[in-house]
């Protein structure tokens, strides 16, 4: 009986000292979870990138993972501050600049310079160059959110269907000669120009700002978060785009429930000539072309005179991290990591997205002819840019102002009307 109980003592002895270490090997990792609306298991670029930086970081970071969490874009500030809330929200969490006025008065969004900026060497932050969205989410010297990759709402064009034409980029240059040429492009099956008008799905995907803003000192009275629509520019432009449709007959009325995917996955298959789109599809839209993606490019904005192009719109995605996050030292090193020389080598090279830093957009590899997009973007935003007001909730103003055009190009309101009713739902919001 002794050599039994002898083998059952060292046998729970073993066990006792087993059993702690395979807990502890099971809960030796501190999982950062993120929202985003990329998804690590596809094939986008921008999916591709952020998958290669998740590898990278965890090589570096053995003791943290990242669990991404993909959701539906124009949800992901909403989510975030339910999520707050309810003290369930994500460690880190994709933002655009609509969503930062609502996300910053929700307290969900923790200060990132306390997190890890203010330990940075002296002028780092300088090698951001695009100032207006890197101070974006900066209130009170509280930085809440950094940039992950700018972006902006872009006309895309097929060279190929406007040399056909015989038309040029001078043609393009302002919104009269634009809807002409448009006139020109819209046969064969093939529409002019598309722009998402859709209510649902919005993104900030517009024209319609960009045009008021082309034409007036500014939308808003940022200081008291009032939305200054209903111009004389405003009315013009809101009765464009419904003359776009039923008077120049350039682009469908699907376009008034289609949102940005529709319209980029519609200009892949060949369906239009142009299209307003997120500037970060450039390298998704070469990729599904059904026609030669070498004849694809981006124009600066027409403007409503030919002195100069419209003002081009600083937006894209930014990064925040929760402000209740257990694990928010962990988020605050992956949000580092992603605005680091190398995240955002990664983020241009492999992603396709403009670099945010002036030290990786001066190498000479952004020279060449296939970055001829990026540069059309940078110079627009050098020569004349905007951004929302970030002290407003701004959440759904593109939808404002679709509903405003569908409202006309329905015959229900007059763009007065529209507008006014537009206005009055921006500032409802506040």
């Amino acid at each position: 009986m002794l050599p039994k109980l002898k083998t059952f003592l060292v046998a729970a002895l073993l066990g006792c000292l087993a059993g702690p270490m395979v807990v502890t090997a099971a809960f030796a990792d501190t999982v950062v979870t993120m929202w985003t609306f990329l998804d690590p298991a596809k094939k986008s670029p921008r999916e591709v990138a952020l998958k290669q930086l998740i590898d990278r970081f965890e090589a570096a970071n053995p003791g943290i993972r990242i669990k991404v969490e993909p959701q539906v874009f124009s949800e992901l500030s909403v989510k975030f501050i339910l999520g707050h809330n309810t003290g369930n929200a994500p460690d880190t969490v994709f933002l655009n600049s609509e969503s930062f006025g609502a996300v910053m008065g929700s307290g969900a969004a923790a200060d990132l310079q306390a997190l890890f900026i203010k330990n940075w060497l002296k002028g780092e932050d300088e090698d951001f160059y695009i100032r207006a969205g890197w101070d974006a989410a900066l209130v009170n010297g509280k930085r809440y959110a950094v940039p992950l990759f700018h972006a902006t709402d872009s006309i895309f064009i097929r060279k190929d269907l406007l040399a056909a034409a015989g038309l040029t980029l001078a043609d393009l240059k302002t919104w009269d000669s634009f809807t002409a040429a448009a006139q020109k492009l819209t046969k064969n099956n093939i529409w002019g120009f598309g722009t998402p008008l859709s209510t649902e799905k919005t993104g900030g995907t517009t024209a319609l700002l960009t045009m008021i803003m082309g034409g007036q000192p500014d939308a808003w009275d940022r200081d008291k978060c009032e939305a200054r629509y209903n111009t004389p520019t405003g009315r013009k432009t809101v009765q464009l785009h419904a003359d776009w449709i039923a008077r120049f007959r350039i682009m469908p009325k699907d376009t008034l429930v289609n949102n940005a995917d529709d319209l980029m996955d519609q200009f892949a298959a060949g369906r239009y000539a142009m299209v307003l789109g997120p500037y970060a599809r450039f390298t998704k839209a070469q990729q599904d072309a059904n026609w030669d993606k070498n004849q694809l490019a981006i124009i600066p904005f027409p403007n409503w005179t030919a002195d100069r192009s419209g003002p081009q719109r600083v937006a894209g995605w930014w990064v925040a991290a929760w402000s209740k996050s257990p694990r928010l030292k962990e988020a605050g090193k992956w949000i580092e990591f992603l605005v680091s020389k190398e995240g955002v080598k990664v983020w241009s090279a492999v992603g396709g997205q403009i670099p945010t830093r002036t030290s990786e957009f001066n190498d000479p590899e952004y020279r060449k002819p296939e970055y001829d997009y990026m540069r059309t973007a940078v110079d627009a935003w050098r020569e004349w840019s905007w951004i929302l007001p970030v002290n407003c909730n701004t959440s759904r103003f593109d939808a404002d102002l679709n509903l405003a055009v569908a409202r006309v190009a329905a015959g229900d309101k007059t763009p007065e009307q529209a507008l006014i009713e537009a206005e009055k739902k921006f500032e409802e919001r506040q």
